[in-house]
């Protein structure tokens, strides 16, 4: 294709290759100073007469795009048999290839966050879904601005492309796109959180050997919180994410302005902890997605000009105002002491409501951390640590309500996929070798037997490092219960069977206490 006249371009250097075809820097065949990134679709599908006059009609929709973070379309069509699209070239380095280099800074990571979900608000506000958001799709340019490209392109490409998504694209993949329904705003948002993910900790929420596989993780699993891979992240941060991440589309935000609005309060409060943040400049008004206000009718009329200058005098005044009564309240009232927050805050950190929790961190932990930060400071530690952990726990819960195993097989396949998480890699190998042993005779339950095959040969290729418990606390246990036994024959027996069924994929922890049971 090097030298090749495509449309109204030249084809000049290879600059990529992705699923849908390989994708060229070309030069404009009217104008040579003119600069695109050319993308030649490759399935044989494309050359179909019939696709060519779908093609066009289906691209129209992307001249609708028109903002400084989603990459140009100019034009494309059918062309010598050649199905092609051409977009704004766009000069900068894309977010896969900047990961090759290791995990991006969490700052950073927040300014891609708020340029990106500009653009798909751009988007959405022309009922345009992108479909297929992924690090690849990130262009971020010398001067900070990132580039959303292939906007749209997985609705407009052959259905045999967009029905078989690489490995790649699924590791972004939504669970409702995963299980066969329609993509909507929020399936795009949860993309981006694969992708913030991704840039925060260096890998995907998910990792699998096959597109099956994956998906299913996608549809069932629960990733590690970023914040437990990359500890400086910051818990807002990593909760927004994770909000993002929700296997419920109606437990993600609903709209890109929403997106937009939770990370402003984000910002606000890491600024107020002292952070620098490199925030991206607001978008001109003519790009806004919310219309700007129309020009004052009186702003040209000298009977108004008096009249403006006294209200700006007034105004003025009244800041003033303002400005010295918060200096002589904050010399008159010092604010609350360490004491005080803490008292506050403590019930609050002890209530089983979540909003108690953000109230307790917002209102009187932070203020104590950063006001006092030497009081107090183990206990800031501990209650911060709690509210992390009890959110975790309910959206694990909730996450894990979502999985309804429909067979017995399936439910053998989740178990061993727990386990493997959990790094038990030889209970999880005997219970994905009893699923595939079990239920290989059976037709319906194929699927779950191939998954189970796959489980044992990836943890085969790649043998997890057992987890690094201290026995201590269980031997402890197993100790109290024996000596229950003495006197209280009943609690004994019923501290052994909760023993036994803590350690019913660990035969040594298994073996110590049928050993203090006697059997």
């Amino acid at each position: 294709m090097i030298g090749a006249r495509v449309g109204n371009w030249y084809v000049e250097t290879q600059i990529g290759c992705g699923a849908l075809g390989p994708v060229y820097a070309a030069r404009g065949y009217d104008d040579p100073a003119r600069r695109a990134a050319v993308k030649i679709l490759a399935d044989p599908a494309a050359r179909d007469p019939a696709f060519a006059h779908k093609f066009a009609g289906e691209l129209l929709a992307l001249r609708r795009l028109d903002h400084p973070n989603v990459a140009g379309y100019f034009d494309g069509g059918v062309h010598a048999g050649h199905a092609y699209v051409a977009t704004e070239l766009a000069a900068g380095t894309d977010a896969a290839k900047l990961l090759e280099g290791g995990r991006r800074p969490w700052a950073e990571v927040l300014a891609v966050a708020v340029q990106v979900a500009r653009a798909l608000g751009h988007g959405h506000h022309r009922n345009l879904l992108h479909r297929d958001l992924k690090p690849a799709h990130l262009i971020l340019t010398p001067d900070g601005t990132v580039k959303v490209l292939g906007f749209g392109l997985a609705k407009v490409v052959p259905p045999p492309l967009a029905a078989a998504p690489p490995l790649g694209s699924a590791a972004y993949l939504p669970p409702e796109t995963a299980s066969g329904k329609p993509p909507t705003r929020r399936s795009d948002f949860y993309s981006l959180g694969g992708v913030l993910y991704t840039l925060l900790t260096g890998r995907p929420p998910f990792a699998a050997a096959t597109v099956v596989e994956l998906t299913h993780k996608q549809c069932y699993a629960l990733p590690e919180r970023p914040g437990m891979l990359v500890p400086d992240v910051p818990p807002e941060l990593d909760e927004f994410v994770c909000g993002l991440l929700a296997k419920d589309p109606a437990r993600r935000p609903a709209s890109a302005r929403a997106i937009l609005d939770e990370l402003e309060r984000v910002r606000g409060k890491l600024e107020r902890r002292g952070a620098t943040l490199p925030w991206p400049a607001k978008l001109r008004p003519d790009t806004a997605e919310t219309p700007a206000l129309p020009p004052d009718a009186s702003a040209n009329d000298p009977t108004e000009s008096g009249g403006r200058r006294g209200r700006r005098f007034a105004g003025y005044s009244v800041a003033l105002a303002a400005v010295v009564a918060a200096l002589v309240y904050g010399l008159a009232f010092a604010g609350p002491s360490a004491d005080d927050l803490w008292a506050a805050a403590a019930p609050l950190v002890a209530s089983d409501d979540p909003a108690d929790w953000d109230r307790a961190w917002d209102e009187y932990l932070d203020p104590l951390s950063r006001k006092y930060p030497d009081r107090y400071t183990d206990d800031v530690a501990a209650a911060k640590a709690r509210i992390r952990d009890r959110k975790e726990l309910r959206r694990a819960v909730a996450d894990g309500a979502k999985a309804d195993p429909r067979s017995d097989a399936e439910r053998g396949y989740l178990r061993g996929l727990r386990l493997a998480q959990a790094g038990e890699a030889e209970a999880a190998r005997t219970t994905w070798r009893a699923v595939a042993t079990a239920f290989a005779p059976v037709e319906s339950e194929a699927r779950w037997v191939g998954l189970a095959r796959a489980g044992l040969e990836t943890l085969d290729r790649t043998p997890l490092r057992g987890p690094q418990v201290d026995r201590r606390p269980f031997e402890a246990a197993v100790a109290h219960a024996a000596a229950l036994a003495a006197g209280k024959p009943a609690d004994a027996a019923a501290a052994f069977r909760a023993l036994e069924e803590l350690a019913r994929d660990d035969p040594p922890a298994l073996a110590l206490v049928r050993a203090a049971r006697g059997k």
